[in-house]
């Protein structure tokens, strides 16, 4: 398992789920698009979930549980993030800009 995997916001940001939270991965699912399978999986680290699930995730997250609210915002942050450097809104460049030099 890549260290990605290990680090991933999303796996964590669902493994903080309770049941009494109210969210089970089936009302997720369906909140979310993404399938409840899908969501497991991502919680117990066997895939990762693309980038505009994440932010769907996040977004439903961060309006129906407000104690993980900043855990949801950022995962929010880096699956916007992700999305603007897939679709070319943001470009990666092979050195530093010249005024971090």
């Amino acid at each position: 398992m890549s260290s990605i995997q290990n680090n991933s916001r999303a796996a964590a940001l669902l493994a903080e789920l309770c049941e009494e939270d109210g969210l089970s991965f089936e009302r997720l699912a369906l909140l979310t698009g993404a399938t409840a399978d899908d969501l497991r999986d991502c919680r117990d680290h066997k895939q990762a979930l693309p980038p505009l699930a994440q932010a769907r995730l996040a977004r439903t997250i961060a309006t129906r549980v407000p104690r993980l609210l900043l855990q949801a915002r950022r995962l929010e942050d880096q699956a916007t993030a992700a999305i603007s450097l897939e679709s070319g809104t943001t470009t990666r460049h092979l050195t530093a800009p010249a005024r971090w030099r």
